[in-house]
């Protein structure tokens, strides 16, 4: 029987067979199932905005035989915001607190990286602002029953919807 994909981003551990020099080990990649990418097309990331990659279309069709492929993708967590449910501390002095938002987004190489939220001063608008900057943390950190993170809600404004 055939390996079934599933949509969302994962992190490579193998060549894709017959796309070695595209798909190599240690990427941040994008499945899709849908429409004209099934039964599976692999989409590379292209431009990050605001922490978060826009991918590559129409991407690589995956071969039919895939040796194995399929199996050895580490799917991750999706990009976008969450809270932390402890507090983190990194590198020699810092320190974000639990229940701090934060947003999460990846490396190419799909090395997971928060980015804490901020309000601005003076406050002239009631926006969060995510720096460009972030801190590396270990998948282990951001998955499984210990995770230090838990995946928040939010309304996405569609794309020119007028301001009120």
């Amino acid at each position: 029987m055939a390996f079934q994909y599933q949509p969302g981003i994962f992190k490579t551990t193998k060549f894709l067979p017959e796309h070695e020099a595209t798909v190599a080990p240690n990427l941040l990649i994008l499945i899709r199932t849908d429409a004209e990418f099934a039964p599976a097309s692999v989409l590379l990331p292209v431009q990050n905005i605001h922490n978060q990659w826009r991918f590559q279309m129409p991407g690589v069709k995956v071969p039919k035989v895939d040796y194995g492929w399929g199996s050895s993708l580490v799917k991750l967590p999706h990009e976008g915001f969450y809270r932390l449910t402890r507090e983190f501390k990194f590198g020699d002095n810092g320190r974000w607190l639990p229940n701090a938002i934060v947003q999460l987004g990846y490396t190419r190489g799909a090395e997971p990286i928060l980015f804490i939220a901020q309000r601005r001063n003076p406050l002239v608008a009631n926006d969060l602002f995510f720096s460009d900057k972030g801190v590396k943390v270990e998948l282990s950190d951001i998955t499984g029953n210990n995770a230090m993170i838990e995946a928040l809600t939010w309304f996405q404004e569609q794309e020119g919807a007028a301001k009120r």
